[in-house]
């Protein structure tokens, strides 16, 4: 399985090395995608990507972390950066700001040739609106999906993908599955965000999985296959 959003970096991670020997050691978990939220954790990413062989990488400034775009472009941007993100637009923060750089970053995803990675805090709609202008050409997923019908709709009306963590879980999450009953099996991938929404990959990772394969009812290999095959192919270089 590819784990398509998780944190793995000495800001969030007391014993980083440890955590990251952890997760070589799970045998069905082959690729992890190691999300930047500014520019420190974005190097970081890309440094641990050279290290071990189930780590790729994104770069990018969060809607709530500081940072200059211009400085990604400093960075090494070798074949193991799979997208730009996490970027978006928070309900927290200067929204002029954070609309500014969310351009910005959809315009160097479109000059890197790479997909973009959504946060989105109660901010689907104002998303959709900036794609008016400036439309991410080769890609996106809106991370971790807050469950908008609608809004889910139109994502894969665009092409785009939706991608569920742990919350999914949770006796609350009656809108998320039916957003899941909803959405092409096409259009759907699997996250854990480690540590924000994660404290255990393996038995947190099987809970989102096996309620997707109920929900859609996939057999086990099949369903690993499908989200495997969308994973590659919204990021490429996987």
């Amino acid at each position: 399985m590819i784990d398509t959003h998780a944190h793995f970096n000495s800001k969030d991670l007391k014993n980083l090395r440890d955590e990251i020997i952890r997760v070589n050691n799970i045998n069905h978990l082959n690729k992890v995608i190691n999300i930047g939220l500014d520019y420190e954790t974005s190097k970081e990413a890309i440094e641990i990507s050279e290290r071990e062989p189930k780590f790729y990488a994104t770069i990018g400034i969060h809607p709530l972390h500081n940072g200059n775009i211009e400085d990604l472009l400093k960075l090494r941007i070798t074949d193991k950066v799979v997208a730009i993100g996490e970027i978006g637009l928070d309900t927290d923060g200067d929204f002029l700001l954070q609309r500014e750089r969310f351009i910005k970053q959809i315009e160097l995803a479109n000059f890197l040739e790479l997909p973009i990675i959504i946060h989105s805090k109660n901010s689907n709609e104002r998303v959709l609106k900036i794609f008016k202008y400036v439309y991410p050409l080769y890609g996106f997923v809106f991370h971790c999906f807050q469950p908008d019908i609608d809004i889910a709709k139109e994502i894969v009306k665009l092409g785009g993908y939706l991608s569920f963590a742990t919350p999914i879980t949770r006796v609350n999450a009656k809108k998320s599955l039916e957003v899941i009953k909803l959405t092409p099996i096409e259009n759907i991938l699997i996250e854990l965000d480690y540590p924000y929404m994660s404290m255990n990959p393996i038995n947190d990772g099987k809970q989102v999985f096996n309620r997707i394969k109920e929900l859609k009812g996939y057999s086990h290999e099949n369903l690993e296959s499908q989200l495997d095959e969308n994973a590659k192919r919204l990021f490429r270089k996987l």
